[in-house]
């Protein structure tokens, strides 16, 4: 029977982790939480200052999760039907949010103490923005317009009514605060300009 030479296998050592940024970042992350609210949530703002609570409108009312404790600090229930869209001023000491009441409501977040009540829309209010360093709110509604509201007076500025269905989104441009975008069930992105009464471009995105 032939006989075979052992041969001397060598013996690498086990390459160890690769310290890239990539593996740094994902190993910074935990394991998700879950935050159980009770019906459909419609949408969710963190406040920009810290400890960087974070807002959760759902049905009825607008609840302030604590991001650390994952607990309910300020539960806003001024609402007789859903409310929509609630988000905080840059400095997180306000907080204002639409509803199918179809009224734009301001609140102290402190407080919990309602400040301020927009009427002027007839159908529901789905998406509302503070307009950065002005005193300033804007409201995008179903009645197929955005209105720019005066915190101080309560009074309506301004009223762009040139879509032809529901205006489901908007923002404020943070850098440039007079122009405003907004987006309908029409299919239509608008920019509007503050300081001229109707848009200053239009823009077909061909679907919702």
């Amino acid at each position: 029977m032939s006989t075979f030479k052992k041969l001397n296998t060598k013996i690498y050592q086990k390459a160890g982790v690769v310290t890239t940024p990539d593996y740094i970042y994902w190993k910074k992350l935990g394991e998700p939480v879950l935050v159980k609210e009770f019906g459909p949530i419609d949408y969710i703002d963190f406040s920009p200052v810290e400890p960087f609570h974070f807002a959760v409108t759902c049905s009825v009312r607008v609840q302030v999760y604590n991001p650390i404790t994952k607990l309910v600090v300020k539960n806003i229930s001024r609402f007789r039907e859903n409310a929509h869209g609630a988000v905080f001023r840059p400095d997180g000491k306000l907080l204002c949010a639409g509803g199918d009441e179809g009224a734009l409501k301001l609140f102290d977040v402190s407080t919990k103490s309602m400040l301020r009540l927009f009427k002027g829309h007839t159908h529901a209010i789905h998406r509302t923005q503070f307009v950065y360093s002005k005193p300033q709110i804007a409201s995008f509604s179903d009645d197929k317009s955005v209105k720019i509201w005066d915190i101080s007076t309560e009074q309506n500025v301004l009223t762009y009514s040139e879509h032809s269905d529901y205006v489901r989104a908007g923002t404020v441009n943070e850098n440039v605060p007079d122009i405003i975008l907004s987006g309908g069930y029409d299919n239509i992105v608008k920019m509007y300009d503050t300081r001229t009464d109707k848009a200053v471009l239009t823009v077909n995105h061909e679907s919702q």
